[in-house]
């Protein structure tokens, strides 16, 4: 069972909170930046999830998850934003392909809870396979 983790988000603080609260469950891996993020998928292998924040600089979260699921289309794509709106969810899906979409801000109980989601989502799709 594959339960690698990239969380990708271009604050350091938010980066290390994922880290000290997802290690006992997950295998976390982290990039500031969508370049930095293509570089740790390409000496990493695969993982089962990848989370993004929407608003960063360079790439928005959407415009990444687009490019990644092209990299990794067995992986499972989740959107985080402290921004929510209508438009953003709706790109998020059609554009993004993603499978949870979670907003700013939110207990770490629910989102371990989306990781264990996606964990078993990425599993069953690979078992089917």
């Amino acid at each position: 069972m594959n339960n690698k983790i990239l969380m990708i988000d271009d604050e350091p603080d938010v980066l290390d909170a994922y880290k000290r609260n997802l290690k006992d469950y997950f295998e976390v891996y982290t990039a500031a930046s969508g370049t930095e993020a293509m570089t740790v998928l390409k000496s990493s292998g695969e993982f089962a999830i990848i989370i993004s924040d929407y608003k960063m600089p360079g790439m928005n979260g959407i415009a990444l998850l687009t490019v990644l699921k092209k990299i990794c289309p067995d992986s499972i794509r989740v959107l985080i934003t402290g921004h929510p709106d209508t438009d953003v969810a709706i790109d998020a899906v059609n554009e993004g392909h993603i499978f949870r979409f979670l907003t700013k801000p939110y207990p770490p109980s629910r989102l371990i809870r989306v990781l264990n989601e996606c964990t078993d989502e990425y599993n069953t799709k690979k078992q089917n396979k």
